[in-house]
């Protein structure tokens, strides 16, 4: 653990969208692509590409290509290292 990777997970979590996207994640069974995690909180593909691209870069969500499709999931051993019992409050 260092402190820029500190810096970027609490700069990823400073914005309500995206504590929305990572509830969003949270409750999902399975992971969803990209286009769907935009469209369900009702914001454009290219916000919301900005946001799970921030979250991408914090480590706090994988994103996973296959083929022509981007799935989005929560990355939880970043979760439960920087912050343990943060997904269970949302």
């Amino acid at each position: 653990m260092n402190d820029a990777e500190r810096v970027r997970i609490f700069q990823a979590l400073s914005d309500e969208k995206r504590i929305e996207i990572i509830r969003f994640l949270k409750k999902t069974e399975q992971p969803p692509i990209c286009g769907e995690v935009g469209k369900s909180l009702g914001i454009s593909k290219s916000n919301g590409s900005y946001h799970l691209k921030l979250l991408s870069e914090s480590r706090l969500v994988n994103i996973k290509k296959e083929g022509v499709q981007k799935y989005v999931s929560l990355n939880l051993e970043i979760f439960e290292s920087y912050l343990p019992g943060f997904i269970a409050t949302l």
